[in-house]
C-alpha cells in the first residue's frame, strides 16, 4: 500500500522550543472563549495545538501557570488597547480607551473573566502577570492625569475603571446592551470623569497609595 494518512489526532506538528509555547498560548486563547477557563485541559491544549501530550509540561508547570500566562497577555494586550488611540492628553483619549476596554471584553469574554477572577490563578504566585494588571491600570493613569489635579489622579482613575469594568461585565454577563451602543456609553462614562475631576468637593482622600493587588 501507498503512504496511509494518518489521522488528525495521531499528526504532531514540529515546532522550535519557542514555537511550541507561542503554540500552545495560542491553543489555549482560543480554547477559552469555547470551553471556559474551568473546563479547559493542558491534555485538550496539546491536542488542539497539535502537540504531544507531554508537550504543555515542557514550559507550564501546572495548568495554573498556562492560565496565569494567558492573564499577562491579557493585561499586555488591554495596556496597549488603551493608548492606541495615540496621544494621551488628547481630549478624546479617556473615550477611546473606555471603548478599547470594553471592546476587549466583548471580543474575548472568557479571557476577560480571567484576568479578573482570582478562583483559578493567584496572582500572588506569578508577579510577571500581576505587573502587567499594574501596567495597564498605569496607562489609564496617565490618560486621567492629563486632565485631572495630581492628588485625584489615582481616585478619578479607580472611579474610570469601575465604570467601564462594570459596564463591560454586565454586558457580557446578562447582555446588558448591544455592541453597537460601546460607542455612546464610553463617551457618557468619559464626561462622567472628566466632569468628576472639575468637582470642587475633595475626593483625593479615599484613593490610597497604590497596591500590587489594584488589579492582580
Amino acid at each position: 500500500m501507498g503512504n496511509r494518512t494518518r489521522s488528525s489526532g495521531a499528526a504532531k506538528r514540529s515546532y522550535h522550543h519557542g514555537d511550541a509555547r507561542n503554540a500552545l498560548l495560542g491553543a489555549a486563547a482560543d480554547l477559552l472563549e469555547k470551553v471556559g477557563a474551568a473546563h479547559l485541559s493542558l491534555r485538550q491544549v496539546a491536542e488542539h495545538a497539535g502537540l504531544s501530550r507531554q508537550a504543555p509540561y515542557n514550559h507550564f508547570e501546572d495548568k495554573e501557570a498556562l492560565l496565569a500566562e494567558l492573564v499577562r497577555n491579557g493585561f499586555e494586550q488591554l495596556a496597549i488597547a488603551l493608548v492606541a488611540g495615540g496621544n494621551p492628553k488628547a481630549k478624546n483619549a479617556l473615550e477611546r480607551a473606555a471603548d478599547a476596554y470594553i471592546r476587549r471584553a466583548q471580543e474575548a469574554p472568557a479571557l476577560f473573566r480571567l484576568m479578573f477572577s482570582r478562583e483559578l490563578v493567584d496572582l500572588s504566585r506569578f508577579p510577571e502577570a500581576a505587573q502587567a494588571g499594574r501596567t495597564a491600570f498605569s496607562k489609564l493613569k496617565e490618560i486621567v492625569g492629563a486632565f485631572a489635579s495630581a492628588e485625584r489622579v489615582r481616585p478619578l482613575t479607580l472611579a474610570a475603571w469601575s465604570l467601564v469594568h462594570g459596564y463591560a461585565t454586565l454586558c457580557i454577563e446578562v447582555a446588558l446592551e448591544p455592541v453597537t451602543l460601546r460607542g455612546a456609553r464610553a463617551r457618557l462614562f468619559a464626561r462622567i470623569i472628566r466632569a468628576a475631576a472639575t468637582e470642587v468637593r475633595d475626593i483625593a482622600g479615599a484613593g490610597g497609595p497604590d497596591q500590587a493587588h489594584d488589579l492582580g
